[in-house]
């Protein structure tokens, strides 16, 4: 059996989220249905899940089959993909490599543009807010959410899912019009990296204080934060292994 890692980036726009469902269009659903032209059996494992509407600079997976693959079949499934999914990279790895537990980290990028400076053609590539941002505040927010903590409030979790998660990065940064927020960390629950953007984007809009985010983190209440940014604005950056 042959194991190839490959690397894909894909504008989630049209797409019902990553995971393959039942009736819908997913990005996993397209790739298979692809895959079932051009090979007898494989078997398609994937570092991560991305909700509806969320986008992906990198993603990786891994395909597994008795076939020997070459570059001319990158060629043949890019050419069967639809245009919001492409294959950027294959390569072979050992048997042992998975996509999901290798990842010693994960990178996402949220993109925000302030309504008075964006453009239309961003509309479905950028949360567009009616208020003024200040990076020095967001700045200051987003330094609460680095370390171990707990984001039961900043998810939709599941059943006995443990909500600790480690934080190396959180920072914010412009580029021309947009502002643009960067979270590392060893893996993220459902929702919770839209939680933290609406989360500090509310706080900017006195709905709610950073004092009761940083309690939360060490003591959460009973119910999450109903402030979740829209999907648009996110992107899976990159996966680091």
């Amino acid at each position: 059996m042959n194991n190839y890692k490959i690397e894909i980036s894909y504008d989630g726009s049209n797409f019902h989220g990553f995971q393959k469902q039942k009736n819908i269009r997913t990005v996993e659903f397209a790739i298979q249905n692809s895959l079932n032209k051009i090979l007898n059996s494989y078997k398609l494992l994937y570092a991560g899940r991305t909700d509806a509407g969320v986008h992906a600079k990198s993603q990786v997976l891994s395909l597994k089959t008795s076939e020997l693959l070459d570059q001319s079949f990158l060629v043949s499934l890019n050419s069967l993909l639809s245009d919001d999914i492409k294959i950027k990279k294959m390569k072979k790895v050992n048997q042992s490599f998975n996509p999901r537990y290798d990842a010693k980290s994960r990178v996402y990028k949220y993109f925000v543009e302030e309504k008075r400076n964006s453009e239309p053609y961003f509309r479905d590539y950028r949360h567009v807010i009616n208020s003024h941002l200040d990076i020095d505040k967001l700045n200051s927010l987003s330094k609460i959410f680095l370390g171990k903590n707990n984001f039961t409030n900043f998810s939709k979790l599941r059943k006995n899912q443990e909500p600790i998660r480690e934080i190396t990065k959180s920072k914010w940064s412009r580029m021309n019009n947009s502002f643009i927020y960067t979270i590392e960390g060893n893996s993220f629950l459902h929702n919770m990296v839209r939680s933290i953007v609406g989360c500090q984007l509310a706080v900017l809009d006195k709905k709610i204080n950073k004092n009761h985010l940083i309690e939360s983190l060490k003591n959460p209440g009973k119910s999450r934060f109903n402030f979740v940014a829209p999907a648009n604005g996110l992107y899976l950056w990159k996966i680091k292994y």
